[in-house]
């Protein structure tokens, strides 16, 4: 396969990237949130500099490995530059050494990014990272959920401590103890066990919830979900490299799951989620959002600003969104799902046998994240750890947030002209 059809063929999905020579020697490991923008760029782009055009002159394969976050991608890269130590990767730091993320083994510890570091007893080191700015990135990541301090003996609190990015351990001998376990648990991150660290932390956040400590719990509950949102089902780097189709078996098990659950004729390989965002029915608003073999396909979302319904009725909003979605001739999915329960799938399913769409409807209640079908039987209730009831809540999230970044830009929007 040439080039041109190997870069046609790539996902625009996260993963890292792998040039190789003629002679199948590693050139250059890169990461990327779209594969094929990223890749596309290197023969589009004409001014690379010198040491860029090299590297591109040089490429007669490419290999990828998808993966599901971007934390991931970060990860995976450092890896496989740290094994393989690709020429260009280190050619293109102008010769420097390269980049780790060190915690010292302080009283109080310190993170920070570091070069050419030797192992010593109780210091944390992980990388090498390709460059300042990949190691930023995932430092960034991490210090938005745990804040972490990287001054010695500060006598005064510093801006990051104004922003909420560090939690001033030399405040009190609280602050101490509470930092700490901020550091035990970057640790735990970087050293891929964020599925214990996130049940470490529930556990932690239903003990605080059941002593009253609604305040601590609330906190907790606020760094397991942003946790989740920067690792997203995170995998070890070893894991990928082992199974490098791991993201399309993983997705496809999922597919697979909820065709069995639904009782689906056939694969789901196309499902469109509806989600309304109002406040009192005021900037009401719709979201569609698509995932086409599993994963989002953003190109294909749509959003709807609420016309006619002035009064706040999620029911009559959703036939207003479906109503104005099924006008359209766009590619009928093969399971459309709607945020909610009993009351929505059947305003839903008004719509759909109106227009005549062959097509499997459920809705997803928040509460006990029960699933409604159309049979009028009782809901379908799965555990936390099904494959079906976890792709089904990641499209309802998504739609959720979809139709609320909308909502907000109308709210915005109308505050400003006022």
């Amino acid at each position: 396969m040439d080039l041109k059809q190997s870069i046609k063929n790539l996902p625009a999905t996260a993963g890292i990237y792998q040039f190789f020579d003629a002679g199948g020697n590693l050139l250059y490991v890169g990461k990327a949130l779209s594969l094929k923008k990223r890749v596309a760029s290197y023969f589009q782009n004409k001014n690379l500099g010198p040491k860029t055009n090299l590297l591109v002159k040089k490429i007669a394969r490419i290999r990828y490995i998808k993966v599901f976050s971007e934390f991931e991608a970060l990860l995976l890269e450092a890896e496989l530059i740290k094994a393989n130590q690709p020429f260009f990767n280190f050619q293109a730091k102008d010769d420097k050494s390269p980049l780790y993320i060190k915690i010292s083994n302080e009283d109080i510890p310190i993170v920070t990014i570091t070069r050419k570091e030797k192992p010593r007893r109780g210091v944390f080191i992980k990388g090498p990272f390709t460059s300042a700015k990949s190691t930023r990135e995932v430092l960034n990541l991490i210090r938005k959920v745990f804040p972490y301090c990287h001054h010695k003996n500060a006598k005064k609190p510093c801006l990051f401590v104004h922003l909420g990015l560090c939690p001033y351990p030399y405040a009190s001998l609280g602050a101490k103890k509470n930092y700490l376990k901020n550091i035990k648990t970057i640790k735990k991150l970087l050293s891929g066990e964020s599925r214990a660290l996130s049940r470490d932390l529930t556990k932690e956040m239903v003990d605080f919830a059941k002593s009253q400590q609604f305040e601590e719990a609330n906190k907790l509950k606020k760094q397991i979900q942003n946790l989740e949102y920067i690792t997203t089902a995170y995998h070890q780097p070893a894991e990928f490299l082992q199974t490098p189709t791991l993201v399309d078996d993983l997705i496809l098990s999922k597919l697979k799951n909820l065709q069995q659950v639904l009782g689906l004729e056939k694969l789901p390989k196309r499902i469109e989620c509806y989600d309304i965002s109002n406040i009192s029915g005021q900037f009401a608003t719709g979201s569609m959002v698509v995932f086409e073999k599993g994963q989002p396909a953003k190109d294909q979302y749509r959003r709807f600003k609420i016309k006619f319904t002035r009064t706040p009725n999620d029911y009559q909003m959703l036939e207003e969104v479906l109503t104005r979605r099924f006008k359209n001739n766009w590619p009928v999915a093969d399971l459309v799902i709607v945020d909610g329960g009993r009351g929505q799938l059947n305003s839903a399913k008004k719509v759909i046998e109106k227009f005549k769409v062959s097509t499997k409807i459920i809705s997803l209640a928040k509460r006990f994240e029960d699933i409604y079908t159309q049979d009028n039987l009782g809901p379908i209730s799965l555990p936390k750890e099904s494959a079906a009831r976890q792709l089904v809540e990641a499209l309802r999230d998504e739609a959720h947030r979809f139709a609320i970044a909308y909502h907000r830009l109308l709210r915005s929007k109308q505050l400003i002209a006022s």
